[in-house]
């Protein structure tokens, strides 16, 4: 087989005509740098589990414009699961639904607790239901805290002194 010849490139000429300002809809692309990289490692991560995808985005949203960097899953079940195979060794707090199909956010919570590996990740429990017992239950059985539905910028901003 033949090469095919290389296509000719145009040559570069300077601009003759006034390049007009960006307008408002435009995107301006920033190069990132090794800083930028850095900080986004030093960004906090907050794995969000919750099988509502509402709540997810809501709690995503929130946590994200706190500047936190965030996971979201829809289960307790695969939120283990990728803490297990170690596919994200970075998580500093797990934020979770209490009543999830399958697997509770209060199983998560045990599950983790009784990890050797997994323990000294905070867990912070959400729920719509104010009941008492569960509450207490779940913070005995070693959650953070205990938030309820929907959760606020002012609730995420009294987890920070929780995040490891």
């Amino acid at each position: 087989m033949a090469a095919a010849a290389p296509s000719p490139v145009p040559a570069l000429s300077a601009p003759t005509t006034k390049v007009a300002s960006p307008k408002a809809g435009d995107r301006k692309v920033v190069p990132v740098t090794v800083a930028d990289e850095v900080e986004q490692e030093q960004m906090l991560h907050v794995l969000a589990v919750d099988d509502s995808n509402v709540d997810r985005a809501l709690i995503a949203k929130i946590l994200r414009s706190s500047k936190y960097r965030v996971t979201t899953v829809d289960s307790a079940t695969r939120a283990l699961e990728l803490l297990c195979l170690g596919l994200l060794p970075d998580v500093n707090m797990i934020i979770t639904d209490y009543w999830m199909p399958g697997m509770t956010g209060y199983d998560l919570l045990k599950r983790v607790k009784e990890s050797s590996e997994l323990k000294e990740i905070p867990v912070v429990i959400m729920s719509s239901e104010n009941v008492p017992n569960r509450i207490t239950r779940c913070l005995e059985e070693g959650a953070e805290d205990f938030l309820l539905k929907p959760v606020r910028p002012s609730d995420v901003s009294r987890l920070c002194s929780r995040i490891r």
